[in-house]
């Protein structure tokens, strides 16, 4: 059974041939990431290397927890920069197959000649290079997960030969006569329209919906706003361990949160890190912005705490919202994203009343 069958027991590892993982590496064929018996454990905010604590991160973990107790398919959906591999990794982890191998694959990276040799391996002599056995991707996630980065880059004519592999027919490495059926599940991920690429004919329709069995969205930074203090703290907790590394200030925070962040989580790490190194703020691009320039020395009055950063940023976020929907709170719950409970209750924890009755009383 494969991957895409929910009831598929999820093996041990062991790739074909005999060549355990740790082998890989000496013999020159591609490594996987062999995972351990301990979950990662879900906190308030993060679920093993994913940060975030606002109701649309919290959504993401929810579906990664559902996806990772079954054995179905995933298509993770997302801009770049998103944490689409962290996400998969995840999957991985909380899975019953998270003994066996995460195997990474960047389809975009493969040329196209070398594509079928690369997922389903080849014999020694199988054509001029060929100076050993190579096991290709299918192998080594026997028993874990396969990862496919990028999946719209794949090729029809590839896409035919992994549909018979998924679909149990297994397959044969390049000079071999053997026919191989790993046990192996697919994690996808891209940034491109799937469904758009099937109508122009780039992606066999039947090859999409093997894949597209459980699609999670990654949302973009911009859409998350309110988890770039905690993430810009977390980086700089990370790399800022220098008692010369600057602090990040509410002025810089504020900064931050206004950038549009078109990298996403990925630019944000690069932006911290730089603001570490030389002291200054600037965007990928050039741009410098208002907040360049050294930071005021810690204990200077300036300094805010994480939870004061994020309750403030919070509270700007929910009056802008309430005024351009003009105070209607049902309309503004809808905005954001959250139920009007959970409006209600924000409102109320950061002191936000309605300008006049009128408003107040619209939903």
């Amino acid at each position: 059974m494969y991957g895409s069958d929910p009831q598929a027991p999820a093996a041990a590892l062991a790739p074909a041939s005999g060549t355990r993982p740790a082998e890989a590496g000496r013999l020159g064929l591609p490594r996987g990431r062999v995972g351990s018996s301990a979950a990662p454990r879900r906190e308030r905010d993060r679920l093993g290397e994913i940060i975030g604590a606002s109701p649309a991160m919290q959504h993401v973990f929810d579906l990664i927890e559902l996806a990772a107790a079954c054995d179905a398919n995933v298509v993770l959906i997302g801009e770049s920069g998103t944490g689409k591999e962290l996400a998969a990794q995840a999957i991985h982890e909380l899975s019953a197959r998270r003994a066996g191998s995460f195997v990474p694959v960047n389809c975009g990276a493969i040329p196209e000649t070398l594509m079928e040799s690369e997922f389903f391996g080849h014999r020694k002599g199988a054509f001029s290079g060929a100076l050993i056995d190579k096991h290709g991707y299918l192998d080594l996630a026997d028993g874990g997960t396969l990862f496919l980065d990028e999946v719209g880059e794949i090729g029809p004519r590839l896409q035919v030969k992994l549909l018979r592999a998924i679909d149990g027919g297994g397959f044969t490495p390049i000079g071999g006569t053997e026919v191989k059926r790993p046990d192996f599940r697919i994690v996808a991920a891209t940034n491109r329209n799937l469904r758009a690429l099937v109508r122009r004919g780039e992606l066999r329709e039947d090859f999409f919906y093997r894949i597209h069995v459980l699609p999670i969205h990654l949302p973009p930074l911009r859409e998350r706003r309110e988890d770039i203090p905690l993430l810009a703290n977390h980086f700089a907790a990370r790399f800022g361990r220098s008692a010369a590394a600057p602090p990040l200030t509410p002025r810089l925070i504020e900064a931050l949160c206004g950038h549009d962040w078109p990298g996403n989580v990925r630019e944000l790490q690069n932006a911290v890190y730089r603001y570490l190194a030389l002291k200054r703020l600037d965007f990928a691009g050039g741009r410098e912005s208002e907040a360049a320039g050294p930071a005021p020395p810690a204990g200077t009055g300036h300094g805010e705490g994480l939870e004061a950063m994020v309750a403030r940023y919070e509270k700007k976020l929910l009056l802008e919202a309430l005024a351009e929907n003009r105070w209607r709170r049902e309309a503004t719950a809808a905005a954001l994203g959250i139920h009007r409970k959970t409006l209600f209750a924000k409102m109320k924890k950061h002191g936000i009343t309605p300008p006049g009755r009128s408003d107040a009383c619209a939903s």
